[in-house]
């Protein structure tokens, strides 16, 4: 008898003690202690949102169509990388030049090598593949063996316009342009946004893999011109920018304009980080 008596002694003068229990309304002293730290936590997770929103990187205009697989006729080139030169896709348009890349992060460059087999002047073929695009430039990954690459017959080829490589026309000797050597495959559609320090180890990896390497520069309003990159000599220059992938260079070289494709051929030493 005594000691219940002493636990009734020892509670509150008050009567009993709050404590939250999950069937019952809390207790509200528990409503108004919690009730601001509450509103500034939404305020406070609300205001992040905005900033991470507003600090990300714009994503750009790529695209890939997956899920459309295309065919072209036209004349496959090895050098400087893997390319195709196909017809405009409207009467009177001009011919549009396509890089060819491999499933994943390779070029297409040793396949289509063998099927062109040194020919300066290319190859009349048949491609099928998925399209990657962005801003005016165009690549094609190429379906697995020959349905996604093969040479044309005679007749067949008898149909395609003339589609050689123009003779380039040279837009400077010393140039010197700054911005960002990417992966073509990954910005021009594969990856959204593709580029920058976040996107480095994915760029290398593609770049070693053969994926034709691009310097893209923006000018005042954020307008993106795109380079492909090339030794001085006008070979694959996929070693020489690979310790500057994922960061703001400075590239010198001399740029030329083979018709809807800008090159930059790199003079040595002539890259450098900023």
């Amino acid at each position: 008898m005594t000691e219940p008596a002493q636990m009734q002694s020892d509670a509150p003068a008050g009567g009993r003690d709050e404590f939250f229990i999950g069937w019952l309304p809390p207790p509200r002293k528990y409503v108004r202690f919690l009730r601001p730290f509450i509103v500034v936590l939404l305020l406070v997770a609300s205001g992040t949102a905005v900033i991470v929103a507003v600090l990300q990187r714009n994503p750009g205009t790529g695209h890939w169509n997956a899920e459309n697989p295309r065919t072209f006729d036209g004349v496959a080139y090895a050098r400087p990388y893997a390319m195709i030169r196909v017809p405009g896709e409207r009467a009177g348009e001009p011919p549009r030049t396509m890089l060819l890349v491999e499933d994943g992060k390779l070029g297409a460059l040793p396949r289509v090598e063998q099927i062109v087999q040194g020919r300066p002047e290319g190859l009349a073929v048949r491609v099928s593949g998925t399209i990657l695009h962005r801003d005016g430039r165009w690549m094609l990954e190429l379906a697995e063996g020959e349905k996604g690459m093969r040479r044309l017959t005679r007749e067949e080829g008898q149909n395609l316009p003339s589609l050689g490589l123009p003779s380039p026309q040279v837009l400077g000797e010393h140039v010197t342009l700054k911005g960002e050597i990417i992966d073509s495959k990954c910005y021009l559609g594969a990856m959204r946004p593709g580029g920058g320090k976040t996107h480095k180890a994915c760029a290398m990896l593609c770049i070693s893999g053969g994926i034709p390497p691009m310097l893209v520069t923006r000018d005042a309003d954020k307008n993106e011109t795109f380079y492909l990159l090339t030794t001085s000599e006008g070979g694959v220059a996929n070693q020489l920018v690979l310790p500057f992938v994922g960061g703001q260079v400075e590239v010198s070289g001399r740029v030329e304009r083979h018709d809807d494709l800008l090159l930059l051929r790199i003079a040595p030493d002539g890259v450098r980080q900023l």
